[in-house]
């Protein structure tokens, strides 16, 4: 995955999919086709809650996998494309095509490298931008999000705890950068 393959705004969006064919329009999703290279591209609506505003992303075919858009995600400077990323993410979690693979556990791990870091320096941009990573995630929300229908109490309360556990890292990672 790289830059060329996931797209974040409007106007250069609209410019992308202009060029295309509209394959299918699900009200949720669209599937473009690229009549020049033939490649599929798949348009989508994210609303970040953080920000309060819309994320329209259109991404290149395969969709990009988790730890493709968290390489991305940790070394993004601009905010918009931040919160469009962080959304994307939280989207796809427990997605068929990365075989339900949850992306908690390796997007807070990379958050807590990076504020354990030597020079690791909280200016409003570096603030801003953990932020918006954690809210737009969700990753500080404690609600156990897997399915418990036809688990015994064990595992329902296992699951509860590795979400309580990821929120309050990601609340900590929040708390060190308002200190």
């Amino acid at each position: 995955m790289n830059a060329r393959n996931l797209i974040i705004g409007k106007k250069p969006i609209k410019k992308l999919t202009d060029k295309m064919t509209l394959i299918n329009d699900d009200g949720w999703e669209s599937r473009y086709l690229n009549k020049t290279d033939k490649s599929e591209w798949i348009k989508i609506d994210l609303d970040s809650v953080y920000h309060d505003t819309e994320n329209l992303i259109l991404y290149n075919l395969p969709k990009p996998t988790q730890s493709e858009l968290i390489k991305i995600l940790v070394k993004e400077k601009k905010i918009n494309i931040v919160s469009a990323i962080s959304c994307l993410i939280n989207y796809f979690e427990f997605d068929n095509d990365d075989n339900l693979v949850e992306f908690r556990e390796e997007l807070i791990n990379e958050l807590e490298k990076i504020i354990e870091q030597k020079d690791f320096k909280i200016t409003n941009l570096e603030s801003k931008r953990l932020k918006t990573i954690i809210y737009d995630s969700e990753l500080n929300h404690s609600r156990n999000q897997r399915e418990y229908l036809g688990k015994n109490k064990n595992k329902v309360e296992k699951d509860f705890l590795y979400y309580k556990n990821i929120a309050q890292r990601a609340e900590k990672i929040i708390a060190i950068i308002n200190s």
